[in-house]
């Protein structure tokens, strides 16, 4: 089964136009909130459920690198998204280990922790999901139809944008029931044929 997507749709342009009115407005926002607090702000403040929100911030924690780890042994592309979230989990488990650490005698076995563990782990989760998705995206770019070398990660449009269009007369196709996404343009919705590989190297 394949899908035609097209960025021209109506539904697609209200949309579009409302997340980035979302995204956008809720920066806007946060630039001078975040100037407000950085004043505001006491450096000295006592809470309750100290406890609490650690071991329940270290819960999610361990929930999300075991999901993560799971969803790479069983070889899923949902694993992409996960290693993003938990690689940012532990970067922010690191940060805020640190920053309320400072000063005490607990300092150093926060930076150690982070240096040999929570860091080097987020890197590694990056890194792969870099590498999953640059992977992806060549293969979306073979399978659309293009001959010419694909773009590096960064260059990559929307998948939904008319320059993923094939080439006129490429005659792309995509294996039965791969239930891919393509956009519109000559091809876009192709009968079952022979699957295209990938250029060695790739």
């Amino acid at each position: 089964m394949t899908f035609r997507i097209t960025s021209q749709h109506p539904h697609a342009i209200l949309l579009r136009r409302l997340f980035l009115a979302v995204v956008t407005g809720s920066f806007v926002f946060l630039v001078p909130w975040v100037g407000y607090l950085s004043f505001s702000l006491p450096a000295h403040h006592e809470v309750r459920q100290w406890d609490i929100a650690w071991v329940g911030f270290d819960c999610i924690l361990v929930a999300a690198v075991g999901v993560t780890a799971l969803l790479a042994w069983l070889r899923r592309q949902i694993f992409i998204p996960w290693a993003i979230i938990t690689a940012t989990l532990l970067v922010c488990d690191a940060w805020f280990d640190i920053v309320l650490d400072w000063n005490t005698s607990d300092l150093l076995l926060s930076v150690l922790t982070a240096v040999f563990g929570e860091l080097p782990l987020a890197a590694l989760l990056y890194y792969t999901a870099r590498r999953l998705v640059r992977l992806s995206l060549q293969m979306a770019w073979v399978l659309t139809g293009h001959t010419e070398p694909p773009p590096p990660v960064t260059q990559f449009r929307m998948i939904d944008d008319d320059s993923w269009s094939p080439p006129p007369g490429s005659g792309s196709q995509l294996p039965p029931g791969s239930g891919s996404v393509l956009p519109p343009g000559p091809g876009s919705v192709l009968p079952p044929g022979p699957g295209s590989q990938l250029p060695p190297g790739h």
